[in-house]
């Protein structure tokens, strides 16, 4: 079992996992936004809202997303 990370400067805000899926951080009406699997790891993936037209860009490690920041 791994640890959970905490965010730190490298990491921004942790977004909300349930059920394996990913859920809009902006409207949190798109419960099913990107499938997240336990071991996944990316950086800087591009995800789009349908219902707020929004795009926001995730970093996930060991199966927890954050949202990225700027660089």
């Amino acid at each position: 079992m791994t640890k959970p990370l905490k965010p730190g400067s490298k990491y921004g805000r942790i977004l909300t996992v349930e059920d394996g899926w990913l859920t809009c951080p902006n409207c949190r009406r798109n419960k099913r936004l990107k499938r997240i699997e336990p071991t996944e790891d990316a950086e800087r993936v591009g995800v789009f809202c349908r219902d707020c037209k929004n795009e926001i860009y995730i970093t996930i490690k060991q199966g927890q997303c954050y949202e990225s920041r700027s660089q």
